[in-house]
């Protein structure tokens, strides 16, 4: 059997890529409080996962580890328990039926859905574009 080394996740934040903490620093200054909390916590779990799988597609099937680690961290530092509530608040206070009830959630995401990918690719395609200039040719 191959032994494994040590996860990238698991090594301290002064072992990380010098681009990484420095990216981390500034968000702890410039981001909302806790933001700079769950781009840490997300950039260990890329550190983790990227060398073994590449890029991750938010659209991809069987990611539930994976989703389950992200909605993790959005609950513990970006508030998104607070979110859901203030959204079964507001669909409680509708007073309407079950069926229209189901129609206005999958409309709202749907429409999430497509923001959350727009954003993705953007914040990957800003990302890579950071990484290519910061490589020497």
């Amino acid at each position: 059997m191959r032994r494994r080394s040590a996860s990238v996740s698991s090594r301290s934040f002064a072992d990380w890529p010098l681009l990484l903490r420095r990216l981390i620093r500034a968000a702890e200054i410039e981001c909302p409080p806790g933001h700079a909390q769950a781009l840490q916590e997300l950039t260990a779990l890329a550190l983790h996962k990227v060398p073994a799988r590449g890029i991750f597609d938010p659209a991809a099937r069987g990611e539930d580890e994976l989703f389950a680690a992200i909605d993790s961290v959005a609950r513990a530092h970006l508030e998104l328990a607070d979110a859901r509530a203030s959204w079964r608040t507001a669909l409680d206070a509708l007073n309407v039926d079950l069926d229209r009830r189901d129609e206005i959630e999958r409309a709202a995401l749907q429409v999430q859905s497509v923001s959350d990918t727009a954003y993705f690719y953007a914040g990957l395609a800003f990302g890579l574009t950071f990484s290519s200039l910061c490589r020497p040719v």
